[in-house]
């Protein structure tokens, strides 16, 4: 018998809450609500913030324009984060002659997600387009004398 066969992990709430961020590295692709709380909470970035200052800036007209700015503010959020993140190591490693696999997975996971920023960018740009045109088919024109 091993000694850890008697070991059961943790047992209360915190505690399995703690050990779920046992693995997270950079936490940049963390799927868990929780790790992503904690990650910007060290990093002093929340997510609610980004959140109401990208409503207040598009201010979406309608429930698809709405989740369109939502998922604008979180890759804005997650931009952010990778930003801190590529601070952290930097300043580690001021003096680095190879960027290091840590932050070439940044560089990598900021890509990602500047192409699905821009993707939903021009989505809502796209569905205002139709809109405006859309609008502009309705409007009466001005009688002529």
């Amino acid at each position: 018998m091993t000694q850890h066969a008697n070991k059961t992990g943790p047992r209360t709430t915190e505690g399995k809450r703690r050990s779920s961020l046992n693995a997270l590295k950079h936490g940049l692709t963390a799927r868990s609500p929780h790790a992503l709380d904690e990650i910007a909470r060290v990093n002093e970035i929340s997510f609610e913030d980004v959140r109401a200052e990208m409503m207040r800036h598009y201010q979406p007209l309608d429930p698809v324009e709405k989740q369109l700015v939502i998922r604008i503010a979180r890759c804005v959020w997650r931009l952010s984060l990778s930003a801190a993140m590529e601070e952290r190591l930097i300043e580690k490693r001021p003096v680095a002659l190879r960027p290091g696999a840590a932050y070439e997975r940044i560089l990598k996971y900021e890509r990602l997600v500047d192409i699905h920023l821009h993707r939903a960018l021009a989505a809502l740009q796209r569905k205002r387009e139709a809109l405006d045109k859309s609008n502009r088919q309705n409007e009466i024109p001005p009688r002529s004398n």
